[in-house]
């Protein structure tokens, strides 16, 4: 048997022998791109106009227009992608051409050209609705952003968020309104940042002329392609025409031709067209559904399926190319400090695993010749990654710190071992370091597996052999991404209430905490029980929104203090019960606070089931130390009759 190792020599062998099993039956297809990380990484700051936002709520006018503008504005420059030009200097150019506001596509073209400018910000503020439910009065504001490209008009990026927020004693409504809008701004900036338009490359056309031509790309449904995608093709930033996904298997896609303006040829690189959230008629957010299944052109689809085949049974001997499934990545608190948990189990093809390998994007992504955080043996399906300067490192797999000598020695003796056995001197040099808390992570896995086969008469001695005349070889399955995981440290909390703080008032209940850097949301829970493991004892916030999603240590409070002697929740233990209602012996209460980016999907840990697979959301938060308090006095009862 051969160890596989992660060298780009023995990668290389691999796609060449893939390549040379598939090159009899498919003509047209030269040779396989070579394996790019998964996801493409965010672009370095770009020069952009934004434009003021059309306010379509009919509520505040300008006003709340101007306001919203420049909300988005602050949040996306904030965040390192984007460098407005000045809104003077657009105006500027604007009357220098003779147009006014609004703007339509060809003088925003023509002004971003000017300027410099290689996108356009422009939105609007779609609705602003409110509601006295539960007696606070609640204000939601919808709001649209679209990152368009300054030449084409294409539409790049894009969101549509709600803010919400909730009246404070004295608050009149403009600050409410505006309040909301501004959440709804750093919603929709982070949403703006967190998506990454799918890119690719033409890899072939097959079929018939015209509208019969069916165009291959290298990227599949691991990559965000969709069924119904329409993506730009492009030819050294000149844009060659338009196509629409057809069919999508995991590593590639086949797609008709909608516009072609100076002719298709492998190498033309094509990028997706942003699918635009919208609002419904109730005020939801509507996300852009899978378009059903076009028809495929004959000879595409037997090329498409005959490749797929071929590769599919060479990757696991007539199984799939993937032998994961089901991954998913919370955040979670391991001694104190974040961590990351990553599960995932096995499908039908996973016989044979020899081991896992974990990555992580954007720090460690999915590359053939790239370092993985982490590898686990065949046996483990779980993963718990910890934040720099931690560096996994099991003292033997090579891969994870290159090696400082090998040696390699022959065995093909029937023993069910390494046919070729490497040792390995570990190096310092080059291991991947934990993650930064506070970062937006994707984590990816894929398997080592075995695979037993009879080689032919002139196949190399290399690979591992058995006595029953089999040999046996190691190949990697394709990698299985997880949902956004943000890890966070738990919140500090702050001076009010102290730990073992004795005379608190039950009727005012206001207690404080710290930021931390990651988390937008947060809840504060009281409860009788010091475990937090009984849900009928845990009283919960609504969701309070941070006012430094990106910073640690500034201070948040609730909106309005918490009158915890009518409490519903806390009313069900029987020694709080008694207190209040009799002024028997005081109770111990406990209070801590919940972290959260609320993007995560599935969210931190579930803290009281621990189940990956738990949809409920209402415990998913990486929580602080908890507190405990005792109530001030009651005032005396009333007597009897009065």
């Amino acid at each position: 048997m051969k160890r596989i190792r992660k060298s780009r020599a023995a990668r290389f062998l691999s796609w060449l022998l893939t390549v040379g099993m598939v090159a009899p039956m498919i003509r047209g297809v030269v040779a396989p791109m070579p394996a790019m990380a998964q996801g493409v990484a965010a672009g370095n700051e770009q020069s952009a106009i934004i434009v003021q936002f059309e306010n379509k709520s009919g509520v505040q006018g300008a006003r709340l227009s101007n306001f919203a503008t420049t909300a988005v504005s602050n949040e996306l420059e904030g965040q390192g992608r984007f460098q407005f030009v000045a809104a003077r200097d657009v105006a500027r150019v604007a009357e220098e051409d003779g147009v006014k506001a609004p703007y339509d596509q060809v003088a925003l073209s023509r002004i971003a050209s000017k300027l410099g400018a290689s996108s356009i910000v422009t939105g609007e503020v779609a609705f602003v609705r409110s509601d006295t439910k539960g007696g606070a009065k609640t204000v939601r504001v919808g709001l649209k952003v679209r990152v368009t490209e300054a030449n084409s008009g294409d539409l790049l990026n894009g969101a549509a968020q709600i803010g919400t927020a909730v009246a404070r004693p004295g608050q009149d409504e403009y600050s409410l309104i505006e309040e909301a809008a501004r959440n709804a701004a750093v919603l929709a900036a982070k949403e703006v940042m967190a998506y990454t338009l799918p890119e690719g490359i033409v890899l072939n056309l097959v079929g018939g002329k015209g509208s019969e031509v069916q165009v291959l790309i290298n990227k599949g449904s691991r990559d965000g392609i969709k069924d119904g995608m329409q993506m730009i093709v492009f030819r050294e930033k000149q844009r060659v025409g338009k196509i629409q996904v057809t069919a999508t298997l995991v590593s590639d896609s086949e797609a008709k031709i909608l516009e072609n303006n100076y002719g298709f040829q492998p190498e033309d690189k094509v990028r997706a067209i942003f699918p635009m959230p919208d609002f419904s008629a109730a005020g939801n957010v509507v996300r852009g559904q899978d378009h059903p299944k076009a028809s495929m052109g004959s000879l595409g689809k037997v090329l498409v399926v005959l490749l797929a085949g071929v590769v599919i049974w060479a990757a696991v001997g007539g199984g799939s190319n993937t032998s994961v499934t089901g991954v998913t990545a919370e955040a979670d608190v391991q001694n104190g400090a974040p961590a990351v948990r990553i599960m995932w189990r096995d499908n039908l093809f996973a016989g044979n695993t020899l081991e896992y390998q974990v990555w992580r994007n954007p720090d460690a992504p999915y590359n053939m010749t790239g370092i993985p955080v982490a590898s686990t043996t065949g046996n483990g399906r779980t993963y718990e990654d910890l934040p720099a300067p931690y560096s996994f490192w099991d003292g033997v797999r090579s891969f994870m710190r290159p090696a400082g000598s090998t040696s390699t020695s022959s065995n093909t003796s029937n023993n069910g071992g390494q046919g070729n056995a490497t040792s390995v001197t570990p190096s310092t040099t080059q291991e991947t370091p934990g993650f930064t808390p506070g970062q937006t992570y994707l984590y990816a896995i894929n398997s080592v597996l075995r695979r037993t086969f009879t080689p032919s008469a002139s196949s190399s001695s290399n690979s591992g052999s058995t006595n029953n005349g089999t040999s046996t070889e190691d190949i990697y399955s394709e990698v299985v991404n997880s949902g956004q995981v943000t890890p966070v440290r738990p919140a500090e909390l702050g001076t009010t209430p102290q730990d073992l703080a004795t005379n608190v008032d039950l009727g005012q209940f206001n207690p404080t905490w710290l930021s931390t850097a990651g988390a937008d949301v947060f809840v504060v829970e009281v409860s009788t029980d010091r475990s937090f493991t009984n849900r009928n004892l845990i009283y919960q916030t609504p969701i309070i929104y941070s006012t430094a999603p990106r910073a640690d240590g500034v201070t948040q409070a609730l909106q309005a203090a918490v009158n915890l002697q009518t409490n519903a929740v806390l009313l069900r233990d029987a020694v709080f019960t008694n207190f209040i209602q009799r002024g028997g012996a005081k109770p111990t209460l406990f209070w801590r606070v919940g972290a959260r980016n609320d993007s995560d999907r599935p969210g931190p840990v579930h803290w009281i089931s621990r189940n990956h697979s738990d949809g409920d959301r209402t415990f998913r938060f990486v929580y602080s130390q908890i507190r405990s308090f005792t109530p001030a006095d009651l005032p005396p009862r009333p007597p009897a009759g009065s």
